[in-house]
């Protein structure tokens, strides 16, 4: 093992990984705001900003998908300088194009390279010692950025509309670059595994956690990408949303904090069992009429356990995964639910701006997610005991 590859699980490589982490998703986590600037600055209709939020999610998956390949084999220095100039540059284009079909293009190809920097962080994250802890940290650091973009927004929006946030993202990707010298060449060795039983029982539970991950993303985006229009259709001003959306991202660290924090002490079971209720009651609390309160109250929560539902479970993913092929994969899951959601829930809107059928089609497919994640869980300990159950 070289000592570059060593020290991709030191802790000043996985603070490193941290910082860089939130740039891969931050358009799609800032996408409430970016698909209200669509509709409000360019006239676009839900479903044109709908299927922009849904392109750029797949731009992340693809990339994902096509860094299962590279990503034991090239220079991660190398890898992360190209993504992030390519966001940087694919960002600035995009804050000068107000065409439909071209920006359809532009957020794809953004999404691309901001998932290319999202698998080289993933897979440094999985390479620490405690990848639940790594994950919280990062899902942390990506909450104090996003709380800055939100706080942002409305401002950067009012003044020079929709591009401002672009521009933004364009010069977080910039400014990143400083740091990217000290990051680890290349990810740690894993050590050869002869169990074969073994590794094709995690395989098959690996598969069903994309899917399930998959499922758990539409959720999230699904209700995510509409939150700041259900916010305006309860009747709250853009002032009470902007704030709410940032508040959720003080929450979003909060429980970051909480996963890295726990890590595995209490298991995964029934944190996750925990992310589903609370997720459940964050939906329904929009559903119907609502106030300021409840709008609050649903938005930090439901952000907040998103984080937590996704360290653990790209945590039970990397304890699952031998040869270190299968995280990054992940995140093209997530990145395929991140797609899909905004699109589906952009073609569950009833004329009027009646958004009540998002909620619940969200808390099903987090049910469904959450469900399946418990039986990996389950059904892992069982493998690796010996059990045939």
């Amino acid at each position: 093992m070289s000592a570059n590859a060593h020290s991709a699980a030191t802790p000043s490589a996985m603070l490193l990984a941290c910082l860089l982490y939130p740039v891969g998703p931050a358009a799609i986590i800032l996408m409430p705001m970016i698909v209200g600037g669509l509709i409000d600055s360019y006239q676009f209709s839900e479903q044109q900003a709908g299927n922009i939020a849904a392109l750029e999610g797949l731009g992340l998956m693809l990339a994902s998908v096509v860094a299962a390949a590279w990503i034991r084999r090239v220079s991660w220095v190398k890898a992360l300088m190209v993504a992030f100039l390519a966001n940087a540059a694919l960002n600035a284009l995009s804050a000068n194009m107000d065409g439909y079909v071209p920006l359809l293009i532009l957020r794809c190809l953004t999404g691309f390279a901001g998932g290319s920097v999202f698998a080289v962080t993933v897979a440094a994250l999985g390479d620490q010692r405690e990848p639940d802890r790594a994950f919280g940290f990062a899902q942390a650091m990506q909450g104090v950025m996003m709380l800055g973009g939100f706080l942002a927004a409305p401002w950067l929006v009012q003044r020079w509309g929709v591009g401002a946030l672009y521009y933004m993202l364009a010069g977080a990707s910039l400014l990143l670059l400083l740091p990217l010298r000290r990051f680890p060449v290349a990810g740690r060795l894993r050590a050869a595994v002869a169990d074969t039983a073994s590794q094709a029982g995690h395989a098959g539970l690996i598969w069903l956690g994309l899917f399930a991950s998959v499922m758990f993303f539409v959720n999230f985006f699904g209700f995510w990408a509409f939150v700041e229009r259900i916010g305006q259709a309860g009747g709250l001003p853009v002032e009470t949303v902007a704030l709410a959306l940032g508040i959720s991202q003080v929450m979003a660290i909060v429980g970051a904090l909480a996963a890295a924090w726990a890590s595995d002490r209490y298991g995964r079971y029934l944190p996750l069992l925990i992310v589903f209720i609370g997720q459940a009651a964050a939906l329904f609390a929009v559903l119907g009429d609502f106030g300021a309160t409840a709008f609050f109250f649903s938005t930090g929560l439901f952000q907040a356990l998103f984080i937590v539902g996704v360290s653990y479970q790209m945590g039970a993913i990397a304890k699952l995964d031998i040869h270190g092929r299968y995280l990054v994969t992940m995140t093209a899951a997530q990145g395929l639910g991140a797609a899909l959601g905004p699109a589906l829930a952009a073609s569950m809107i009833r004329e009027g701006g009646d958004y009540s059928l998002i909620m619940p089609m969200a808390a099903l497919l987090c049910l469904f997610g959450t469900l399946m994640f418990l039986f990996i869980i389950r059904r892992s300990a069982k493998i690796d005991a010996g059990g045939t159950a």
